[in-house]
């Protein structure tokens, strides 16, 4: 369906860094430590030596405060990168597998939603609190950079309702006629109601009126829940990743 390098871009620009520098073939971003994408190096093609490629990277996220990591899916460069990372002490976070469908497919398999969604262009403050106290990692500073990052990518934002108390909430990253799916979150209180379904239709809705033609999302592949119903949606695995951070 996609190349592995080409869903690598994709996922880089729906959720951009404040900081991306290019290494001989590796983009090293930095977000202030505000999530483990945000602050990994993404590794696109094999630099000519390595070994003063990792030394680069553990120098320049040392001097950040920052656990050196690397995003190593299928593309990854060079091809041993994994086993090269393994054996400088590098353990593996996060496994996650990288779903994609077609639009005009994911919302006829979603039906009439259970409730009414509002959508926007930027996330409000009822937006971020709901995803912080769900999702956020850190106090005010990094709540202040992770919305820095959401605002740097054209996305759409969800919420159910249109005011608070917030019972549900999505993201949707648009990169040409692609879209990636973050941040879903439902309060624990109104799970089983639909309401992740009825936000997943929202947000896809909009977006099949600006263009987009083909979604993506992450899930962590031992979510099993979760990748039940992304199938049933009509989400089929096209890559997947896991980190390799510095112990």
């Amino acid at each position: 369906m996609i190349a592995a390098a080409r869903i690598d871009s994709l996922m880089n620009q729906g959720w951009p860094a404040a900081h991306s520098t290019e290494l001989d073939g590796w983009l090293v971003r930095r977000n202030a430590g505000v999530t483990l994408r945000a602050n990994s190096v993404l590794p696109k093609s094999a630099p000519f030596d390595l070994g003063k490629a990792l030394d680069y990277v553990e120098n320049l996220y040392a001097a950040h405060d920052i656990a050196p990591s690397f995003q190593v899916g299928p593309a990854a460069q060079p091809g041993d990168l994994d086993a090269r990372l393994a054996a400088r002490g590098y353990e593996v976070r996060n496994p996650t597998l990288v779903m994609g469908a077609e639009l005009t497919d994911v919302l006829a398999n979603l039906g009439e939603p259970a409730s009414p969604v509002n959508i926007s262009s930027a996330p409000d403050d009822a937006w971020m609190d709901f995803w912080w106290a769900v999702d956020g990692r850190g106090g005010s500073g990094a709540q202040a950079a992770a919305r820095q990052i959401l605002n740097r990518a054209r996305a759409l934002y969800a919420v159910i309702p249109s005011g608070e108390p917030v019972k549900a909430i999505g993201r949707l990253a648009l990169v040409n006629d692609w879209a990636g799916l973050y941040c879903l979150a439902v309060d624990p209180q109104h799970r089983r109601q639909g309401l992740a379904q009825a936000v997943i239709h929202g947000l896809l809705h909009e977006a099949s009126t600006l263009g987009v033609n083909h979604v993506w999302l992450q899930v962590v592949e031992s979510n099993t829940p979760a990748r039940a119903l992304y199938e049933r949606l009509g989400f089929r695995t096209v890559s997947r990743y896991h980190y390799r951070v510095k112990a």
